[in-house]
């Protein structure tokens, strides 16, 4: 039973996982305690050993993060520490996960307060005055201004100005972004660099983080067009071919072709 309950909680957590890299248990219990559902319909946290750390008593949890982890009380999120205590009080109407040492968090109403992010003390190092936040990442957070996003750094200097429909997450110096072009137009994400600049001109129907120096892209149509992966310039070193397709992570990418699945190398080439 406690096997099963822990593969539910790996797929509510939104955990990452590949056939063969390990194994699902040892993924969940990567950061310490994991999130889990009890009988009673409520959440808490299971130690590795396999008993309560604390016990099922949140409406909802998210994973630890850099040893704190959001939770909900009720109507309002705080955060717990490594030991299952309180570090940050529940006082958020919403609160995102703690990475480069600071959350996004929002106080106030749940759909008009407005977002920021927070220290580890619960402190606000970037003031709330924004419609969203998405935690950092290379020194960045994503943050939406009306209907427009845009990046601020650590200080809460907007180093790029929220003109963008979509954007991910910055990895090895460069965003995925999406402004809305000419009416039918499939292909509007490109890629910025952290002053707002762009490294090359090629756009795509969707384009992801770069992981192990590549990145997915999909070209032609966001429905129906295939899989492929650029280098940091742009280039296409494996062509677009695939139905779906997985980041690389240590060198191996899980592909669909024809529809059957496959492991490839960043060559392209089957290594299963």
């Amino acid at each position: 039973m406690l096997q099963v309950m822990l593969v539910a909680g790996l797929f509510l957590s939104g955990a990452h996982f590949s056939v063969g890299e390990e194994n699902p248990e040892a993924h969940l219990f990567r950061n310490g305690a994991a999130p889990m559902k009890g009988e009673n319909g409520k959440w808490g946290f299971r130690s590795p050993s396999g008993g309560w750390l604390v016990e099922p008593k949140f409406a909802e949890v998210k994973n630890f993060s850099e040893e704190l982890a959001a939770v909900r009380d009720g109507a309002l999120w705080g955060y717990l520490a490594s030991d299952g205590n309180w570090k940050i009080p529940a006082r958020f109407s919403w609160a995102g996960d703690f990475i480069e040492g600071l959350a996004p968090a929002s106080e106030g109403d749940r759909l008009t307060g407005k977002f920021g992010y927070i220290d580890r003390q619960g402190r606000w190092a970037i003031e709330p005055e924004y419609d969203w936040a998405r935690p950092f990442q290379e020194g960045f957070g994503g943050v939406k201004d009306g209907a427009k996003w845009g990046f601020v750094d650590k200080k809460g200097k907007q180093v790029v100005e929220p003109e963008y429909d979509q954007v991910g997450f910055f990895s090895e110096g460069l965003a995925p972004v999406q402004k809305g072009g000419a009416p039918g137009e499939k292909e509007t994400w490109t890629y910025i660099k952290p002053d707002g600049s762009k490294p090359f001109e090629r756009k795509y129907a969707w384009a992801g983080t770069f992981s192990d120096g590549l990145a997915r892209v999909q070209i032609e149509d966001r429905i129906i067009g295939k899989f492929g992966y650029i280098n940091g310039n742009g280039a296409m070193v494996i062509q677009a071919n695939f139905e779906e397709a997985s980041d690389f992570r240590n060198g191996k990418a899980t592909v669909r072709l024809e529809g059957k699945s496959r492991t490839i190398d960043k060559k392209g080439n089957p290594i299963d």
